[in-house]
């Protein structure tokens, strides 16, 4: 049994991770600005602490005692947050902390597509993360995850905003190929992590056992509502300007350059057995899961 401080805890793939590390009979430490979106785990004998995970001083001491640190703190966004100061100055704080700390180890969750690259903001403030980590000199472990899906948040809110109109509304082609991994598998991956200290030192790619596009995934969702709008491919070279535009005027914009961009960009894993190789068992195909899990929220 470990000792083990979670930030991001409440997130969307967070409560996935909270609860996992729970069933695996770790003792659980959060570190939450609001302490009632932490209220299930603490019912189920998890310590929280209130604090932000990307105040130093308040992460070096939330790691006081624990044994290993797993970070899912990130923004897809470059506001209200900036990418700056979460997706590269909050790996670094984790990291630094885990060290003053003594800590065994940490997990940092990341994106497949990290990269340095200047058309895409989101990945480039990732890769940054994680190089920001490996300066510290913490051992740890980075996980990069394809599409996580679940039966709320992450991608359904991103459909449920391209249904608001007359149509069903796709960003570029569709055809983009991902691999959809479910958020119950993701976390798994995660807490494991924690008990292979072979993966130290390591970036992994993570997605789920089938090969897909975003359409199929839409459709998916589509199906599963019994939604029979008609379906509107909206090409980049159209979206980009608007997006522009929108992103300059709204706090919340439908979509932004960077996303249209991330959109026509393969989001896989480095292979369709990249969890069994890793972690010696095999995910839940999405597309078998999705009729069932999506129609609950109808």
């Amino acid at each position: 049994m470990a000792r083990i401080l979670l930030l991001g805890s409440t997130g969307f793939v967070g409560r996935g991770v909270a609860h996992k590390v729970l069933d695996a009979g770790h003792q659980l430490r959060v570190l939450v600005r609001d302490p009632m979106k932490a209220a299930a785990f603490k019912v189920r004998g998890a310590q929280v602490v209130v604090g932000d995970a990307l105040d130093p001083q308040a992460v070096t001491q939330a790691a006081q005692g624990v044994e290993h640190l797993i970070s899912l703190v990130a923004v897809r966004r470059n506001r209200p947050q900036s990418y700056l100061a979460v997706n590269v100055d909050g790996p670094r704080i984790m990291g630094q902390a885990a060290i003053a700390a003594g800590a065994r180890s940490v997990v940092l969750v990341s994106a497949i597509g990290a990269k340095l690259d200047p058309h895409f903001k989101y990945f480039s403030s990732r890769w940054m993360g994680e190089q920001e980590l490996a300066k510290t000199g913490v051992s740890g472990t980075i996980l990069r995850f394809s599409f996580v899906i679940g039966e709320d948040g992450g991608i359904v809110k991103d459909f449920e905003r391209a249904l608001l109109g007359p149509f069903a509304v796709i960003p570029g082609s569709g055809q983009t190929q991902i691999q959809p991994i479910l958020r119950e598998d993701a976390a798994r991956c995660i807490v494991e992590t924690v008990s292979k200290p072979n993966l130290l030192g390591k970036i992994i790619e993570l997605g789920g056992p089938e090969v897909v596009t975003y359409e199929t995934m839409f459709d998916w969702f589509l199906q599963a509502r019994g939604i029979k709008k008609s379906k509107l491919k909206l090409p980049t070279v159209l979206l980009t300007p608007g997006a522009i535009a929108l992103e300059a005027l709204m706090k919340d914009p439908p979509i932004t350059p960077d996303e249209i961009r991330m959109s026509e960009t393969p989001n896989l894993a480095a292979g369709i057995d990249s969890v069994s190789s890793q972690f010696g068992w095999r995910p839940s195909a999405p597309g078998a899961w999705a009729p069932t899990h999506w129609a609950k929220h109808s």
